[in-house]
């Protein structure tokens, strides 16, 4: 009776070894073999919003005075740029800010936070370190289910039309917090994410 249920064990330890250890290594490196590479004269940045939280709330993204585009709920824009220093930042209830460095035929990743707001929810841009493993899985794991968000140039030069006034008083509160001294979060050159 003994050897049955010694054997019993072994077996169901053979099953959840076989279950186990391919679940673990899927989960450990969430996939980033779908992300193109960079054009090698362009940076690439993605603006991922990786929380549901405020999913009906459209934030806006900005390098300094273009749109770049907008989501809502869990998405991403996949975002083709110059090399150089750049100044990102999005708009909901409030504005958040991040200064850029970045080069040619590098992948960036910036991860969008949704915050209580007072009437609608707020946002927050932190840069993504790559090395940060609990950050890069959330992102990794939403670039694997969703294709990007993309607008056309005509979209894009209708929305920076539309948001003349919203984009000249972001740059005036970027000025203004740049001059009081506060802390501009910064996405560095270094920051690029290494295959």
């Amino acid at each position: 009776m003994k050897t049955d249920i010694s054997l019993l064990k072994k077996q169901m330890m053979k099953k959840l070894f076989l279950i186990l250890i391919p679940a673990l290594l899927l989960s450990s490196t969430v996939s980033a073999q779908n992300i193109p590479a960079a054009p090698d004269n362009k940076a690439v940045v993605y603006f991922a919003r990786t929380s549901s939280m405020g999913f009906a709330i459209n934030f806006t993204y900005f390098d300094s005075t273009s749109v770049i585009g907008r989501t809502n709920g869990a998405n991403y824009i996949r975002y083709e740029c110059e090399p150089g220093k750049h100044l990102f930042w999005g708009r909901s209830e409030n504005r958040d800010f991040v200064e850029a460095d970045i080069e040619a035929g590098k992948i960036y990743f910036i991860e969008v936070v949704p915050l209580l707001g007072a009437i609608k929810a707020g946002v927050a841009l932190n840069p993504a370190d790559p090395a940060n493993e609990k950050i890069m899985k959330r992102i990794f794991k939403l670039l694997a289910k969703e294709p990007a968000q993309t607008f056309s140039p005509e979209q894009l030069q209708a929305e920076k039309e539309k948001f003349k006034e919203v984009i000249e008083r972001g740059m005036e509160k970027y000025a203004e917090e740049k001059a009081a001294g506060k802390e501009i979060k910064q996405l560095t050159s270094d920051m690029y994410y290494k295959e």
